[in-house]
């Protein structure tokens, strides 16, 4: 269960910078020639630190077992996604498409599978901060950054996102007491999924997963660090504050993902993604209010 039933000033900073982390490593995956190659790269770095996390944090409760597993299948699909998502697709518009219905869809899975739901205020912070996202994502599409057919995919990993969430918020509250305990989760978790992922890996892109693993290690270590840091506060955020608000929040990405997109990948910014930015910014007001 959850230690509060909204978010508190430490929970919504900690959410924020994990919304930072996960914007650096999708736009590192972005920025490279081959992106599914480099966001394999980055699942396998993540499960690594994963692993070197799992030996110095607690075990975590066995009741978790089926989570974690669950967890690591439905990662695998992520990550196999967000590759051929950035394949013909700016940062800052295929991103906020993928991760803007997630939260919507996340709080419904949480309302029917567990029977939680944020205060009345925090779920009108919810709706707007997924008004937001999507508004940013849809002045890409009319500016023609992105197909179809890309658009498909990032709908389809919204729901994969809007899965693993419910799934790992869950997991982590029966983990065990503490911050420990949630990052602990996380670590079993992207451990397993690295483990899982390198065997359809190879039997995909054979030999070349080994070669951009050895040539982009800088790249795949600071993303590998990144998603892990990122998601794990996200976990521990979700043992403290309803799921579908921490989820909503994690959204806040979408702006950093655009700044990135806009001043290091050099994509162009519209009027109507700075509304959309101060609506995103009206949903966090809400949330904290809620």
């Amino acid at each position: 269960m959850t230690d509060s039933a909204h978010l508190s000033s430490g929970v919504l900073a900690a959410v924020l910078g994990a919304a930072a982390l996960h914007a650096l490593w999708n736009s590192l995956v972005k920025s490279a020639n081959d992106k599914f190659l480099s966001s394999a790269v980055v699942a396998i770095w993540c499960g690594l630190v994963a692993v070197i996390a799992a030996l110095v944090l607690p075990r975590p409760a066995s009741a978790t077992f089926p989570f974690i597993i669950a967890s690591a299948v439905i990662h695998i699909v992520y990550f196999v996604l967000v590759g051929l998502l950035y394949r013909s697709a700016d940062l800052s518009v295929a991103y906020p498409i993928m991760r803007g219905l997630a939260p919507l869809i996340a709080a419904v899975i949480a309302l029917a599978t567990l029977g939680e739901a944020p205060a009345p205020i925090a779920s009108l912070g919810v709706a707007t901060l997924v008004a937001g996202v999507l508004m940013m994502g849809v002045s890409g599409l009319a500016h023609g950054r992105i197909d179809r057919p890309t658009v498909m995919i990032a709908l389809a990993n919204s729901a994969v996102i809007a899965a693993y969430s419910v799934i790992d918020g869950q997991g982590a509250r029966l983990a065990g007491s503490g911050a420990a305990f949630a990052f602990a989760y996380n670590s079993w978790a992207d451990a397993l999924t690295a483990l899982a992922f390198l065997p359809i890996l190879f039997c995909f892109r054979g030999r070349a997963v080994a070669i951009a693993f050895v040539q982009g290690w800088r790249r795949g270590l600071i993303g590998g660090v990144a998603a892990f840091l990122g998601y794990a506060i996200v976990i521990w955020a979700m043992t403290r504050a309803p799921i579908a608000a921490v989820a909503a929040l994690r959204e806040t990405s979408v702006v950093f993902a655009t700044i990135i997109g806009v001043v290091a990948l050099r994509e162009p910014f519209h009027a109507q993604r700075a509304i959309a930015v101060l609506v995103i910014l009206a949903g966090i007001v809400l949330l904290r209010v809620g």
